[in-house]
């Protein structure tokens, strides 16, 4: 099943090629195809450019021709399935909209190509998601993740602790399942690896700050800020008296210049704050650093 989904995908993208062809379009070493202000395709410097909208158009149209059974959604999943484990596909942001890049080597590019473009070389397929009405039979998000897995949980975990700010505790400690107050600057932090599906996989539950810094030394996971400039998504750990006695802990929000800034739970006992320290704070015992990207 899973080489035909591959070679619905292949035909996808050759029919798409002879379509273009029969509206008398003639693909050269460097060519485009435009269609109003947008290009639909162009091919130079072996990448051959895709716009999704006329992509996702034209299946409509070859369908019935192609007799597969499953959704284009399963067929992308799958070919980027298969393409993941060898390195070969990637999404990224360019500008406001995402580009799912695909490479072939140059024997793939010629039995798929070569009868519409002059194959020199590997091939790299780019194509470009630009409007959200026009991609909603693909889950970009999913593939976003299965490529991106450490960067999107990053910026999931900093964008949700973002949203917390200014609460008080009961949320997060009613959800660890106590009924009073405790102190809950990990407890925050274990809320938000649940709210994003890393509980336990990433980040441990926890209550007492010695048992997040052991957990990430067990992984190996926890870096010293002489050795480590820390990223988005990390944890931090705070010993206020540097007696090796760790006191606190909360997420990294960003790194600006020579300052990390920081959202923690419990912060003067009342709420969720936003802290701004100096990169060489003597009081910033360590980093935890979760590998996300599995």
């Amino acid at each position: 099943m899973k080489n035909n989904y591959l070679y619905a995908l292949f035909m996808i993208i050759g029919l798409l090629l002879i379509y273009l062809i029969a509206d008398n379009v003639f693909f050269p070493v460097s060519t485009s195809y435009n269609t109003g202000e947008e290009s639909i395709i162009k091919y130079e410097d072996n990448i051959l450019y895709v716009n999704y909208s006329k992509l996702n158009d034209f299946l409509g149209n070859v369908n019935d021709y192609l007799y597969y059974s499953d959704d284009l959604e399963n067929i992308y999943n799958d070919i980027v399935d298969k393409y993941y484990k060898d390195k070969k596909a990637k999404m990224y942001d360019e500008k406001n909209y995402k580009v799912l890049e695909l490479k072939y080597d140059k024997e793939e590019a010629e039995s798929l190509f070569k009868n519409y473009i002059k194959v020199n070389d590997d091939v790299t397929v780019k194509v470009v998601f630009k409007n959200d009405e026009q991609i909603k039979n693909i889950d970009i998000d999913a593939i976003d993740l299965k490529l991106n897995r450490d960067e999107v949980i990053r910026k999931r975990m900093v964008r949700l602790a973002q949203q917390q700010v200014g609460n008080t505790g009961e949320t997060y400690w009613e959800w660890y399942g106590f009924d009073h107050r405790v102190e809950w600057c990990c407890v925050f932090v274990s809320w938000l690896a649940n709210q994003n599906g890393v509980l336990k996989t990433d980040i441990p539950k926890f209550i007492w700050v010695k048992k997040g810094v052991d957990y990430f030394k067990s992984k190996n996971e926890l870096k010293f800020p002489n050795e480590y400039t820390p990223r988005a998504g990390d944890i931090i750990f705070f010993d206020w008296n540097n007696n090796l006695v760790i006191d606190h802990v909360g997420i990294v929000e960003k790194v600006e210049g020579n300052y990390v800034y920081s959202i923690e739970g419990n912060v003067g006992k009342v709420n969720v704050q936003r802290r701004k320290s100096k990169l060489n704070s003597y009081y910033i015992y360590a980093y935890g650093v979760p590998d996300y990207s599995n």
